[in-house]
């Protein structure tokens, strides 16, 4: 910790990222962006292994625990060989097609000490600003609809939410299985309509929809998550599309999310919108007529589909299933002192382990 420290005060002293010389070095950095003060990748020897520093965010040590083993676009054995579809599980959630015995069951077992089996795992302090606790937390994963949590990013970052869109062929997705709001080519929405489908109902076409309004194209709005990934400081993290429709070389890490989600909290419009369970609005077809649309929330919990520990409180998050990145949660909840804490879930088998864990991570938070 001392030898820690003291490259912390090197890399001051100095005024540059590379300004310390021997075993500080910077790994894992960007070469093209400068990495700002929450972000700083540090190794200070072999012995030691890695740390992470975030000064304004939560501090996890970069351990042989939680050091990324090589990406989830490197790992081709994860792969399933049916296709890119999204979302397939969570319609399954929607159904609540579950042992009514299965709540009880999960709020009963999860315990302080227990450990998860999903991938990866994190719950960190907002307001705290404490690492309550991590499970590999840099490995990059596949993140499936969770990464629309940056498109609501880019969303509330560069468009208006009072301007109107309307549906085109190229804001189309023919991905089986992929979980749609059903928008039509011709239909006018508001973005502030697209921004509700995206969050509470996870539809890839309103993720289309908002990506290539706001940039002109599904690539380009793509380079802007990249951009502001890298401008967060999240260094395992690559993606290709808004929706998080599956690709080998999308993915990103369990911290990195965090960071992510921790700056969408700063805008209130989210927060407002992640809470709700259900949302309903009118937009209009491309002969002018009313389109009446009613959207349920993928998140289980605000479905009464599963309960969540009684020494917190969720207020919302967002869900992501794909065959390839299993069932995954991020959530937004507070505990009893109204402190704020995040907490990701990546890689579970089913939506039953995926809520039974998540709850392992909750009953973690100090009550």
């Amino acid at each position: 910790m001392k030898k820690f420290r003291a490259g912390l005060l090197c890399l001051a002293a100095a005024g540059l990222l590379t300004g310390c010389s021997g075993t500080s070095t910077l790994i894992k950095s960007y070469t093209d962006t400068a990495l700002n003060s929450k972000s700083l990748i540090i190794s200070m020897s072999d012995d030691d292994g890695y740390d992470f520093f975030a000064e304004d965010l939560v501090v996890f040590p970069k351990n042989t625990n939680s050091v990324s083993s090589g990406g989830a676009d490197k790992d081709e054995t994860e792969t399933s060989d049916r296709g890119e579809s999204e979302e397939t599980n969570e319609e399954n959630e929607e159904t609540g097609t579950k042992d009514a015995e299965t709540t009880d069951e999960i709020s009963d077992s999860a315990v302080e000490d227990e450990d998860i089996n999903a991938k990866t795992g994190l719950v960190a302090g907002v307001d705290t600003l404490s690492d309550v606790y991590g499970e590999n937390v840099y490995d990059r994963l596949y993140p499936a609809s969770v990464t629309k949590i940056m498109t609501a990013l880019i969303t509330m970052q560069k468009a208006d939410f009072n301007d109107t869109v309307v549906f085109t062929e190229d804001m189309v997705v023919t991905d089986y299985g992929a979980k749609l709001c059903g928008f039509q080519v011709g239909d006018v929405l508001t973005v502030d309509q697209l921004f509700q489908g995206l969050m509470i109902y996870s539809g890839n076409d309103a993720a289309n929809a908002l990506a290539i309004h706001i940039a002109g194209s599904i690539e380009a709005f793509a380079d802007m998550m990249n951009e502001e990934a890298k401008a967060l400081g999240c260094v395992d993290t690559h993606f290709v599309n808004p929706s998080g429709l599956h690709d080998n070389d999308h993915y990103t890490s369990a911290y990195d999310l965090y960071l992510i989600f921790n700056r969408c909290l700063d805008f209130s419009i989210f927060e407002e919108t992640i809470r709700q369970s259900q949302v309903s609005f009118t937009y209009k077809d491309g002969s002018g007529n009313p389109v009446d649309a009613v959207y349920n929330t993928t998140n289980q919990y605000f479905l009464d589909t599963y309960d969540y520990p009684e020494n917190v409180r969720v207020l919302g998050g967002k869900t992501g299933t794909t065959d390839e990145a299993g069932c995954c949660l991020i959530l937004y909840e507070t505990d009893r002192n109204n402190q704020g804490y995040i907490s990701v879930i990546l890689g579970a088998s089913t939506s039953d382990e995926l809520y039974s864990e998540m709850n392992i991570l909750l009953n973690k938070i100090p009550k």
